[in-house]
């Protein structure tokens, strides 16, 4: 007897709750939508941020049943169709399909392959002890003995555990192997609200670890950038956590009918989401701004310290039920969320500090030969009292530079319509030439003017025949005249090597003036006929 108390507004991300309660948030899903929709908007982008160092974390909050271990894909039941596969089987995949296509593009640009090395964890809060899920020495049946894993801050503020089991995993099937063998590990029980409730707190994490090759191009001295990958080849190592959190259901222990253990574990679920709670109104409340933050209250808390507020890109899945009967748990559950969204994270790219250093002096000697080059261009001086300016010559020379580029063009626009306007008017003229043969038959006077114009070209024609002949002469007198120059030197020279230069030279010069005499007859005769 049920009715639906929710609804969406259409085309807007927005839900309401009854008739007046309005929540606004990022994304927001109907009844109607699939998983696989549910990823591509909200959980892909933060896979392809790990290929760049940063951290992500995605969380599902909500009231028991509500539908979180299955929008996250951390239950594996019987029965399970390809289209209701949840958000960490899709990420894996993703990520492995990453990996390999960065390598493939690597290998097809000629440069080497970019190195990733995965880890997984798979750890479960319960009665506010960490438990390690992949541990096979661990007996499973002993869910309250004493925990070893130990949670620590590095001197960066990152937060990371001490203990656990890391898997090396190399493909999509190891991966989910481990997440199926974590799965089936976990703390479960049925209650009035839920066939199969999850009693703890659950946290899949991979690391991703990646080392590629770093190419710069640096500027040449004219300022135009060059190819140095030779000689300015470097490696970079980033590092990026993602969690997967699936959150243990808050529940009010009179409708569970929880009872016994049953009823502890509820009571232990519930404070550490009271913990979360207070983090989350601590960092989105702007009342509380700068006040003290109690991630030390919980276990959970201390955990997701990255991810509330620290270097993590964060989504916030709140998963509510749409029944009547569900109304306060929905609205606490969307008010949770509501301020969860108010928190403002401070991400960074997640680099060792060789990697980073090497980083920055590259940036460094950027800054230094970009500065080189307008000194050496002339752009900035320094004066006899070292005081750095910019020299107005170099302003004026860009300035004649432009000028002159802008002539050229426009010089080269002139000769194109001097080109344009030469063929119109010669083909205006043979057109006016060919109308007047034409439409000459019978007229006397349009046939002198035909002949006229005949005359005219050959006139035209044999002036230029004419002055390529003279052209064609004096090209092969003067080339003449030099193999006779040529010819005297090298005589001269011989003779001077012999020893009878003073008389060989008068024989010479008398030889030369006679093939001068000869050539200038030829010639003359050639000109006057």
């Amino acid at each position: 007897m049920c009715q639906v108390c929710t609804s969406v507004t259409q085309g807007v991300p927005q839900v309401f709750l009854g008739k007046d309660k309005a929540f606004t948030f990022d994304y927001v899903y109907d009844m109607d939508y699939n998983q696989q929709q549910i990823y591509d908007s909200c959980a892909s982008a933060l896979i392809e941020g790990t290929f760049e160092g940063y951290n992500a974390t995605i969380f599902a909050y909500g009231q028991t049943g509500s539908g979180k271990t299955y929008t996250m894909g951390t239950g594996f039941g019987l029965g399970f169709r390809e289209d209701e596969i949840g958000i960490v089987p899709r990420a894996v995949e993703h990520l492995f399909n990453g990996i390999e296509a960065r390598r493939k593009a690597a290998i097809e640009k000629g440069e080497p392959p970019p190195e990733f090395k995965v880890l997984a964890q798979f750890m479960e809060i319960y009665y506010e002890e960490i438990l390690d899920l992949l541990d096979t020495t661990r007996d499973a049946s002993d869910k309250k003995g004493k925990s070893h894993i130990k949670i620590h801050e590095d001197a960066s503020g990152s937060i990371y555990t001490v203990g656990v089991t890391t898997r090396h995993v190399t493909s999509l099937q190891e991966t989910m192997q481990c997440l199926k063998n974590g799965a089936l590990s976990r703390t479960t029980a049925s209650t009035n609200m839920n066939a199969e409730s999850s009693r703890s707190h659950a946290i899949f994490t991979l690391v991703i670890k990646q080392q590629r090759v770093v190419m710069e191009t640096m500027p040449d001295d004219d300022g135009k950038e060059r190819d140095t990958t030779e000689m300015f080849t470097d490696f970079e190592t980033l590092t990026a956590k993602f969690h997967f959190v699936d959150l243990a259901g808050s529940e009010r222990l009179k409708r569970t009918g929880a009872t016994g253990n049953r009823a502890k574990e509820g009571i232990s679920i519930n404070c550490g989401l009271l913990a979360l709670g207070n983090v989350i109104s601590a960092l989105g409340d702007k009342a509380k701004k700068g006040s003290h933050v109690p991630y030390r209250d919980s276990k959970l808390t201390r955990l997701l310290q990255d991810s509330l507020g620290g270097n993590s890109r964060t989504v916030m899945i709140a998963c509510v039920s749409p029944s009547d009967r569900d109304f306060m748990e929905t609205l606490n559950t969307l008010k949770y969320a509501n301020r969860a969204r108010n928190i403002k994270n401070k991400v960074s790219i997640n680099q060792d500090k060789t990697s980073k250093q090497m980083a920055t002096l590259r940036a460094e000697i950027l800054d230094l030969q970009q500065e080189l080059i307008l000194y050496r261009t002339g752009k900035r001086m320094v004066d006899a009292d070292g005081v750095e300016s910019i020299n107005d010559m170099f302003h004026e020379n860009t300035m004649l530079q432009t000028e002159n580029n802008n002539l050229r063009k426009r010089v080269k626009a002139l000769q194109e319509t001097v080109d344009t306007i030469t063929a119109k008017n010669i083909a205006l003229l043979a057109e006016h030439s060919l109308a007047m043969i034409t439409s000459g038959e019978g007229t006397e006077e349009n046939k002198d003017q035909v002949k006229a114009l005949i005359e005219g070209y050959m006139k035209e024609t044999e002036e230029l025949r004419a002055k390529l002949l003279e052209s064609e002469a004096m090209c092969r007198v003067n080339s003449r005249s030099e193999s006779v120059l040529s010819s005297v030197r090298e005589s001269h020279s011989q003779m001077s090597f012999m020893g009878t230069e003073d008389s060989n030279v008068s024989e010479v010069i008398a030889l030369a003036k006679r093939e001068v005499r000869v050539l200038k007859k030829k010639t003359y005769k050639q000109r006057h006929g």
